[in-house]
């Protein structure tokens, strides 16, 4: 038995709580959604269902902060690596409007050289740095220096490049990705939250920000359910009595927003669903070119693929189709935000925490969850 078997047993033990305290699915709709909750022991979630017009249906669920803080449409989570097929409609709409290049070697935007050592003349690109493929990961350097936010030219000099070659090879990286944010506010000397919230969140009337300080009304918790801790994996309220960092260009320490930072409420992540769905924000062109295939995830999942920020799902027993987006799990929290361009149908939904159970890539409440709203 794999380790993720013994994990959903172990999580089969465990009591169900939690309830559904609003829905406008139909009656049939919210008790299997309420029973997949159930069933991988979600503590608090907020579901929107979209089509190209905007969000047809919402239900909530559980607790935002234990014992009994309800989830609300209006509950903020942060997103985790949702974080980054937003990162990615921001570069793309940079790139609409001539202030950004995909295909540019980023040394000349940053104030120090990003090159891997074993290939110190070959240009990383922000294409490669948005798909996994710069041959950058999430070496010990990062996954502690992140934490005492150390300068990112310093983690560049410790375990940070993969053993094969940028252009080469996919290997997920929460840093590649951080480091592409970095890259997006110096080459457009405006800082990423200032950048983002002009170029993606403005236009598109959505209330966003990349700090827990900026948050209007309730942050949700996330908390990790097996192995339970007594305290919340994310202290929404520690989180937001922390210093707000000053609003100014400095990539060496804002490699730390863009991949997973966002802190967003189910219809709003929604809307940005619809902008990464429906032609109108971005061009068609540049919607088919974030959905281009650029590399497989191999081993790893054999039923995801990558696009510039974006999963490609694909995989019959969720949808006849396939399904574009992003997934994100971090502390606990459980997060999904996918597609399907051809029937125009979608779904975003955020957790405070649920089983982190999967197969490969794809958490099995997001599958589940998948298959209940969008319909395999």
């Amino acid at each position: 038995m794999t380790h993720w078997g013994v994990y959903r047993l172990a999580l089969h033990c465990l009591p169900k709580t939690g309830k559904v305290s609003a829905s406008d699915f139909s009656a049939d709709e919210t008790r299997r959604i309420e029973h997949v909750l159930r069933a991988h022991r979600c503590v608090g979630a907020a579901l929107c269902a979209f089509d190209e017009t905007g969000i047809q249906h919402t239900l909530t669920f559980g607790a935002a902060h234990l014992p009994d803080t309800p989830v609300t449409p209006d509950t903020v989570f942060r997103a985790a690596s949702v974080s980054k097929f937003v990162t990615a409609l921001g570069a793309m709409k940079l790139k609409e409007q001539g202030r950004l290049s995909l295909d540019r070697d980023v040394n000349e935007f940053l104030p120090f050289s990003l090159r891997h050592p074993k290939a110190p003349d070959t240009p990383i690109t922000l294409r490669m740095l948005l798909s996994h493929t710069a041959g950058i990961h999430d070496g010990a350097a990062y996954n502690s220096g992140i934490v005492k936010n150390v300068p990112l030219s310093e983690l560049l000099k410790g375990d940070s490049f993969t053993a094969h070659l940028p252009g080469t090879k996919w290997e997920y990286s929460n840093f590649g990705a951080g480091i592409a944010g970095a890259v997006m506010e110096a080459a457009t000397d405006t800082d990423f939250e200032t950048l983002m919230r002009e170029t993606v969140f403005q236009p598109l009337g959505v209330t966003a920000t990349y700090y827990p300080q900026k948050v209007q009304g309730d942050l949700a918790d996330a908390i990790r359910i097996l192995p339970r801790s007594k305290a919340p994996n994310f202290d929404a309220a520690e989180r937001r009595a922390r210093p707000l960092p000053p609003a100014e260009v400095n990539p060496e320490k804002h490699y730390n927003l863009a991949h997973g930072a966002l802190c967003v409420s189910a219809p709003e992540l929604a809307k940005l669903g619809i902008a990464g769905m429906v032609p109108g924000f971005l061009s068609a062109e540049s919607l088919a070119e974030m959905r281009h295939e650029i590399t497989p995830f191999g081993e790893r999942a054999h039923n995801l693929s990558q696009g510039i920020g974006t999963f490609i799902l694909n995989e019959p027993k969720v949808c006849e189709r396939r399904l574009y987006g992003h997934q994100g799990m971090a502390y606990g929290a459980v997060h999904g935000l996918f597609f399907d361009p051809e029937t125009g149908r979608g779904m975003a939904l955020l957790t405070t925490g649920a089983g982190e159970a999967r197969r490969g890539v794809l958490a099995d409440l997001n599958k589940e969850i998948l298959c209940t709203v969008m319909g395999a």
